[in-house]
C-alpha cells in the first residue's frame, strides 16, 4: 500500500519545502510515523523518522539509525500507526525477494561497502519481520535466516579487513554462522577451535579472505529456501 502523507500545518509544510527544495510532509504528533524516505536517486528507505534538521535526515530501520544528507532526500512520506498496524506480515516470497536484492547487488559491478550495507538494511526491514512472525519449525524459515546471517557476516568480515583489528578478527573467528556454511568450515578445518583469543584471531584472519565464499553460501541458502517454498506451494491441502 502506498503510504499516505499525514496532514500538518501549512507553516510546517512551507518550512520543509524551503529546507529540502521539494514537497516534504511531517507529522506534528509526539511520535514520528515516517514510513518512507525517498532519496534523490528514487530509492526508498522504509523506517521511522527520528530527526529532520537543516543538515540531515535520520531514519530508524529495524533498530538501526541511518543518516542522509538533507540534499539527498527528495521526500518523506508518513503512514498513520493504524494503517501500519493492519499491514500483513511478510511472506516467505517477500523475504526471498528481499534476499535476492542483496544477491543481485553482490553479483554486480557496484558492490561497494556503503551500497552493500544500505541494501542489507533495506532488505532486513522485510526479512526480520518475517522471521519474527514465523515459527522456528517452519522448514523454509531456516535457510532464509541463514542467508540473512551470512550476508550480515560478510559486512563484519569486510569491515574487519578495512580496519585490520585483531579483536574484530577474533570475533569473526568465533561467529557460529561458519558452521552453517560448508565452504567456510573447509577453510577453518585446519585451525584449532576458537577457545582462546589467539585461536579465534587466526581463524578470523583466514575467513577475512572468504567474502565470495560467504556470499556463495548465502546464495545456496536462497536456492534451498526457493525450493522449499515452491514445494510448499505445490503441496496439496490436507483434508
Amino acid at each position: 500500500m502506498e503510504p499516505t502523507p499525514r496532514a500538518v500545518t501549512a507553516a510546517v509544510v512551507r518550512f520543509m519545502r524551503r529546507w529540502i527544495g521539494c514537497a516534504m510532509v511531517l507529522t506534528l504528533a509526539g511520535t514520528a510515523y515516517a514510513d518512507v524516505v525517498e532519496l534523490d536517486t528514487g530509492e526508498r528507505v522504509t523506517g521511522d523518522l527520528k530527526e529532520a534538521s537543516l543538515d540531515k535526515v535520520v531514519v530508524e530501520v529495524q533498530g538501526r539509525l541511518v543518516s542522509y544528507d538533507r540534499a539527498r532526500v527528495r521526500a518523506i512520506f508518513l503512514t498513520p500507526p493504524s494503517a501500519r498496524a493492519v499491514a500483513p506480515a511478510p511472506s516467505p516470497a517477500d523475504a526471498l525477494v528481499a534476499l535476492k536484492e542483496i544477491q543481485s547487488l553482490v553479483s554486480g559491478p557496484s558492490r561497494t561497502l556503503p551500497a552493500y550495507t544500505m541494501q542489507l538494511t533495506q532488505s532486513r526491514a522485510t526479512i526480520e519481520p518475517y522471521l519474527k512472525a514465523t515459527p522456528t519449525t517452519t522448514a523454509v524459515r531456516s535457510p532464509i535466516a541463514d542467508a540473512l546471517a551470512l550476508y550480515e557476516f560478510a559486512v563484519k568480515v569486510w569491515e574487519s579487513r578495512l580496519t585490520n583489528s585483531a579483536s574484530a578478527s577474533a570475533e569473526i573467528g568465533r561467529n557460529p554462522i561458519v558452521d552453517r556454511c560448508a565452504s567456510l568450515q573447509h577453510v577453518v578445518e585446519g585451525y584449532p577451535a576458537p577457545t582462546s583469543q589467539e585461536n579465534a584471531w587466526r581463524r578470523g584472519v583466514a575467513l577475512e579472505f572468504e567474502i565470495p565464499s560467504i556470499w556463495g553460501c548465502a546464495g545456496e541458502k536462497i536456492s534451498e529456501a526457493d525450493a522449499l517454498a515452491t514445494k510448499g506451494a505445490q503441496a496439496p491441502a490436507s483434508r
